[in-house]
């Protein structure tokens, strides 16, 4: 069971607050901080954000990133430089990619050669040795918004299914929408009073639930 922290909006947020955020979420026992872009509202820079959080907290850190927004190869270079800069802590939510730019980024981040001859896109092989990119979407995981009675999505290859809830959103909902697997939420905070309290309420109960039924069974 993983609990991050956020996504914390770009838009209006200023260093000192990030910075606030981030120290109350790694006080509060969150295993990641996360901010998001808005490119539709002419707030960029995720993941100089995140690469910024990296210098100041141990945690993990992460990106809401507006696909579709941002020319793929770009976002695999700044996806790199970030993931060095954070000594490898940097995760990335890609919101609304259309699917030949999730090839692309996965294909660029492979390290390996590669030919894209996409819809809209093309990546052109020049040189002997490039290949086609691998058709298989590696890697990637699948994120849900909180709704009350909803399922975490279903783990797929290493990551688990993320949903992202509200602050105010109680242990025991997250516990059932997880069921048996191992989920990923973020929960929203507007403040570092906000983190703690959301820090109280669902570390313990996430991380050591109660014993199950059968325990001082013999």
């Amino acid at each position: 069971m993983r609990l991050g922290l956020g996504p914390i909006a770009l838009a209006g947020t200023t260093r000192a607050s990030l910075e606030a955020l981030a120290k109350a979420a790694v006080a509060a026992s969150f295993d990641s901080v996360w901010v998001a872009e808005s490119r539709a509202g002419g707030v960029g820079g995720g993941l100089a954000a995140a690469a910024f959080l990296a210098q100041l907290v141990p945690i993990r850190v992460g990106a809401v990133l507006d696909g579709g927004l941002y020319h793929p190869l770009h976002m695999a270079e700044d996806i790199a430089i970030a993931d060095v800069t954070s000594q490898g802590r940097v995760e990335v939510l890609l919101r609304g990619a259309p699917e030949e730019h999730v090839r692309l980024v996965l294909a660029a981040l492979s390290g390996a050669h590669m030919r894209i001859d996409g819809p809209t896109l093309r990546v052109p092989a020049r040189l002997e040795a490039n290949q086609p990119a691998p058709d298989a979407l590696l890697g990637v995981g699948v994120a849900a918004a909180w709704r009350a009675g909803t399922a975490a999505p279903a783990p797929s290859g290493r990551w688990p299914g993320m949903l992202l809830c509200p602050g105010d959103v109680a242990a025991a909902d997250l516990l059932r929408a997880a069921g048996t697997a191992a989920s990923y939420f973020l929960v929203d905070a507007s403040s570092p009073e906000n983190v703690r309290s959301a820090g109280w309420r669902l570390v313990g109960p996430l991380r050591m639930p109660g014993f199950p039924e059968w325990i001082n069974q013999q």
